[in-house]
């Protein structure tokens, strides 16, 4: 039912063409999980000649098994496609435990997240996906401990790549009994299974897979003892151990940016209307009829739609465009509700580059659209794509965030090079801001990277019947000049600019105003 690719025929994999996705497992159709069992039963491998059951044979799993052992409450996969294959999978158990360290007599709760099955399709190994499918499971999270077991050391060092720790069956068998609580939930692991004292760290799994293809670990044997026969190294690495720089540092871009291709899907999850900032459409609108001509405006970045069927009520016709498919849905069954259609049409589309095939006399790009994206050209690519769209002569109205304002709140010690100090990044605590207020501006939350000079936060999200997430947001704020430069540099003459609060686009306030956490610039296409 479910194509492989051909043994030995590796195909050319773009990497920004995988699509990672996080479910539940007991949100999975038995279509979903035949389609796992393939993946499986295909790629794991081989038992060893000394199991008793399978001497020698192929490593199968089927969909009975899933269902009985891992289709259970808080069992999780994290998925990689790419064309519509199913590539590779990582099924985990992930919930709170009480927590007691040896160095505290109090007890705390803690996420810990244990890997029950990591696999990649044999055709599309050394390409990195099964560290994305753990940075995927983990990313930046505040969690306790990540763990896992195998016979494989390759799958152990992927473990202390996505974490930036070293496994070490000291520290292990010192939070044994934190790792045995998550045992209980897990099919295969029975309490007298583990092995684990100060110079090996195993588990009695009763799996004999053979591992005689991978390279032998010299470091990892050290680390967790000569491997016993049906035994996997319980490997785990935890919150309070020292992060290793020098993996952090080669891996700080890539893993980064991993989280900005999930940049769709947080934005997807914000609750715009619901924030405080998004209450002063009516009065935004008011403020910049008077700057925009009588034609018909196009709204880049139009989120929910806000502005767009306000200035539709007001008679103008008006096309939105957003890549967020949620907000774009909701925008358009609020149009049909309201009877707006003759005036308001949106479509999801990438602002970089669609192109409507048509000008409009006015357009508009506000809240931060352009400096959404960390790179600059991503950003002018936007400025360009609007001056594309835009008739000569015509009007564009953009807001920015305020750098002026968050350089001055940011305390200096919040401020330096995040891949020179990965615990300053790492320890920053994550916030609901995007899903509950959308009040970016709290300065315990934001960093300032000075190799960069962009803004992170770590963002959580929870949201009925979907597993909860964790992404790390990098924005581009601006000053005032920086990004009027940049807006002449594309074809613009500035006509009027200030800094402004939300829904009160009229006010001309300080630079530094604790309210002035947006730039507005009125432009002209030259």
């Amino acid at each position: 039912m479910f194509a492989r690719f051909k043994k030995n025929q590796k195909p050319s994999i773009d990497e920004s063409e995988i699509e990672y996705t996080t479910h539940a497992m007991l949100e999975l159709s038995d279509k979903e999980l035949e389609e796992c069992s393939a993946l499986y039963s295909s790629s794991y491998g081989t038992y060893t000649i000394d199991d008793p059951k399978h001497p020698g044979q192929q490593i199968k799993m089927g969909i009975k098994h899933y269902k009985r052992d891992y289709c259970i409450p808080h069992i999780y996969i994290a998925r990689a496609r790419w064309k519509g294959n199913l590539i590779g999978h990582a099924i985990y158990l992930r919930k709170k435990c009480e927590i007691k360290e040896r160095t505290e007599q109090r007890k705390h709760n803690g996420i810990v997240t244990w890997v029950l099955q990591l696999v990649v399709d044999e055709e599309c190994r050394q390409q990195g996906i099964a560290s994305m499918l753990l940075k995927s499971i983990w990313e930046f999270s505040d969690d306790y401990a990540w763990g896992l077991a195998s016979a494989n050391p390759c799958t152990i060092r992927t473990l202390e790549r996505a974490t930036f720790r070293k496994c070490k069956a000291k520290i292990i068998k010192a939070n044994l009994n934190n790792i045995k609580q998550l045992g209980k939930d897990i099919a295969f692991v029975e309490a007298e299974s583990y092995f684990v004292t100060n110079n090996s760290s195993q588990i009695n799994t009763k799996f004999y897979a053979d591992n005689s293809d991978f390279k032998k670990d010299d470091l990892i044997e050290s680390r967790l003892g000569y491997l016993r026969k049906g035994y996997e190294w319980l490997a785990f690495t935890f919150q309070t151990q020292e992060i290793q720089k020098e993996e952090y540092a080669a891996f700080f871009d890539r893993f980064v940016e991993f989280s900005e291709k999930k940049l769709k899907d947080a934005y997807n999850r914000m609750k715009i209307d619901t924030h405080g900032w998004a209450k002063g459409t009516v009065s935004e609108v008011d403020t910049l009829i008077p700057y925009l001509g009588e034609g018909e405006l196009l709204d880049f970045g139009c989120g929910t739609g806000r502005h767009a069927i306000e200035f539709a009520k007001r008679g103008r016709k008006v096309t939105g465009v957003d890549f967020a498919d949620t907000h774009i849905k909701n925008a358009i069954q609020i149009v049909k509700e309201q009877h707006l259609e003759s005036l308001c049409e949106f479509q999801t589309g990438d602002v970089r580059i669609i192109d409507l095939k048509k000008t409009y006399q006015n357009v508009i790009c506000l809240y931060d659209v352009i400096g959404s994206f960390p790179n600059e050209e991503s950003n002018q690519k936007i400025i360009m794509n609007i001056h594309r769209h835009l008739e000569k002569g015509g009007t564009l109205a953009i807001s920015v965030m305020n750098m002026e304002l968050t350089d001055r709140i940011v305390p200096d010690e919040q401020k330096m090079s995040l891949k020179n100090n990965p615990r300053l990044l790492l320890k920053l605590p994550p916030s609901d801001i995007m899903q509950s207020s959308g009040d970016i501006f709290d300065k315990k939350y934001l960093l300032i990277d000075t190799d960069s000079g962009l803004v992170y936060r770590k963002e959580q999200f929870e949201k009925d019947n979907e597993l909860s997430a964790e992404y790390v947001i990098r924005d581009k704020r601006y000053y005032m000049k920086e990004i009027c430069t940049l807006l002449e540099k594309c074809g613009f003459r500035i006509k009027e600019k200030r800094y402004v609060r939300a829904g009160h686009f009229s006010e001309n306030l300080n630079a530094t105003d604790p309210h002035a956490k947006e730039i507005l610039v009125i432009a002209e296409k030259k």
